[in-house]
């Protein structure tokens, strides 16, 4: 494993790593900011990107996290262009507390 990927995997949590960011409102009317982040790589074999929801005006919301459907990109800046508003609340709703 390259030191190079190394670093991101362990950043990747704090924003250091690949990752992108979109806000969006639910359905109940609550801002939420969707970050995918990068795993292990963009190659086919590689693992989908890892959501994390937060609630950037409430830091109590409990954060909740859950995997990009099958077929989005794998990387993070396409992957955020390729999801809607709508699938981001259906990743949502399909999400799990952390």
């Amino acid at each position: 494993m390259s030191l190079a990927l190394l670093k991101k995997l362990v950043f990747r949590m704090d924003g250091a790593a690949d990752s992108a960011k979109k806000r969006f409102t639910s359905e109940s009317g609550t801002e939420w900011e969707a970050e995918l982040c990068l795993h292990s790589g963009t190659l086919q074999q590689s693992p989908r990107l890892l959501v994390m929801f937060r609630t950037p005006e409430d830091v109590s919301t409990p954060q909740r996290y859950t995997q990009a459907p099958v077929g989005v990109s794998k990387v993070p800046d396409e992957a955020v262009e390729e999801l809607s508003e709508s699938d981001l609340r259906e990743l949502l709703a399909k999400s799990v507390k952390v």
